[in-house]
């Protein structure tokens, strides 16, 4: 299969720090639905949806928790897509888990992880290879930057750790 892709085209809108659609402007302040011919639209969803934590996980919420408390309700997240999916596939990223983790080597390691684990189901799809790196974008504040890119393209997301 090719890299080619053919989505509605989503796009960060810096001001709001939120996810859109792209409106591809027609004239007279009118537009239309943009479309996306690369892997940066399923690439920003994947990185930055919340996928649902396995069972072995602790959530961030259980860390400070007394031992034998309950987990809050939906504290295990996840992205409410997965309920179309195949029995026991997941969609979205577990860097979630790590708002609470310590600025060390292995939250950096993990970050990569969880990124991976996120592109996996666009690069079996598609019949590409995505590379996931998480660097410190600020070590001293604790946030990290961990992009992903496929042919030039890049997408990247930021998670803020203790």
């Amino acid at each position: 299969m090719s890299a080619s892709a053919c989505t509605i085209k989503m796009g960060m809108n810096p001001r709001l720090s939120i996810i859109d659609l792209a409106i591809d402007p027609i004239g007279n302040g009118r537009g239309r639905i943009a479309i996306d011919r690369t892997l940066a639209t399923p690439l920003m969803i994947a990185l930055g949806s919340d996928r649902r934590a396995e069972p072995d996980d602790v959530v961030p919420e259980m860390l400070t928790a007394p031992p034998g408390t309950a987990a809050p309700l939906l504290s295990r997240r996840g992205f409410p897509g997965d309920v179309l999916l195949s029995d026991g596939e997941r969609y979205g990223c577990r860097m979630w888990l790590l708002s609470r983790a310590g600025n060390t080597e292995t939250t950096r390691v993990a970050a990569a992880g969880y990124g991976a684990e996120a592109v996996a189901p666009i690069e079996s799809y598609h019949g590409v290879t995505i590379d996931v790196v998480a660097s410190w974008y600020d070590r001293a504040r604790g946030v990290l930057q961990v992009t992903a890119t496929q042919s030039g393209q890049s997408v990247g997301t930021r998670v803020t750790v203790l």
